[in-house]
């Protein structure tokens, strides 16, 4: 992995949980040197360790040359404070899905930073034209939708604001490429962007079939990876009717489509996790019974998942 054809440059993180880490060992393995922050300042360490696992893994995986391997420690900067960004060209903030506190943290940057910085936000969801509102050169803010694991995934989504500009947008893009990824960009802003919009689409019903009764959890997630799981990674749902034949799909929405839920409520099967306090495999309490030992095997196969996809994504990729 190497950022071709471009100068080591200087990224700035805001927010070293998951994210964040994982971000910064994406940026590493491709010869960009990060300077991070947190508030937390032990997240620096745990920064550390993950980049290194994270490495050691793609070195493995043979995405990753000697020389990145050996060099990566030398490109990772503590900041002690959001000052210490003012030389990154961008900086892309990884904090919690919070409104207010990501609009606090664009404040504290739009202080200290210079105007021809592009700040960028890893939200999920929130709209990022309610983001650049009151910034100075709201031009330079952009939406940056990362995946985890975000050093292995192709996966990065780009969402323009209102007021972002194409300079901008471009920037992004030709980052992203740099970084590995195979970016999607939207023309603009809206809340849950693409895949999210389309994946809660699909976890609504999911809930649904299994409180009405249909079919239990494990059902559900069986008919899904051995129907949806297995062509999705070929074709998105436009390839895959052009590939079965488009009437068919028209026929079946005039039925099915208004027998779909619609619910704009959290579902109740979500709402018993939450109050469980179900983080899934991190506490080994979710839909599924998990030891510590089975949690950490299918955090293992996780990873080893998404390399095998990778390496099937871009066998399959169409050729420009």
């Amino acid at each position: 992995m190497k950022n071709k054809g471009t100068a080591l440059k200087r990224v700035g993180i805001v927010g070293l949980g998951l994210m964040g880490q994982g971000i910064a060992a994406c940026l590493l393995a491709h010869g960009d040197e990060v300077v991070a922050f947190d508030v937390d300042a032990s997240k620096h360490a745990a920064t550390i360790k993950h980049a290194a696992a994270a490495l050691r893994e793609l070195e493995k995986q043979k995405l990753l040359g000697a020389d990145m391997a050996k060099s990566w420690k030398n490109r990772l900067h503590a900041a002690a404070s959001m000052s210490d960004l003012a030389s990154c060209w961008l900086v892309i903030e990884c904090v919690k899905e919070d409104l207010a506190l990501k609009r606090e943290i664009f404040a504290q940057l739009d202080a200290v930073m210079p105007k021809k910085t592009i700040i960028a936000s890893n939200t999920s969801s929130l709209p990022i034209s309610l983001l650049q509102e009151g910034r100075v050169a709201p031009g330079r803010y952009i939406g940056m939708h990362w995946g985890e694991p975000a050093q292995i995934m192709r996966y990065l989504e780009i969402i323009p604001g209102e007021k972002t500009s194409n300079a901008t947008v471009k920037a992004c893009l030709a980052f992203g490429v740099a970084c590995g990824k195979e970016p999607a960009v939207l023309k603009h802003d809206i809340r849950g962007f693409l895949s999210n919009r389309l994946m809660y689409a699909m976890i609504r019903e999911a809930c649904y079939l299994v409180e009405s009764g249909v079919a239990d959890v494990e059902t559900v997630d069986q008919s899904f990876r051995n129907d949806i799981g297995w062509w999705a990674l070929l074709a998105g749902p436009f390839r895959w009717m052009d590939l079965t034949g488009i009437p068919a799909y028209a026929a079946v929405m005039e039925g099915l489509l208004p027998e779909l839920t619609t619910s704009t409520e959290v579902p109740m099967t979500m709402q018993r996790m939450v109050k469980r306090k179900a983080l899934g495999i991190a506490n080994q309490k979710g839909f599924y019974k998990y030891t510590k030992a089975s949690a950490e095997q299918w955090e293992k196969d996780w990873g080893q998942f998404t390399y095998d996809m990778r390496k099937l994504a871009e066998r399959y990729t169409p050729k420009v």
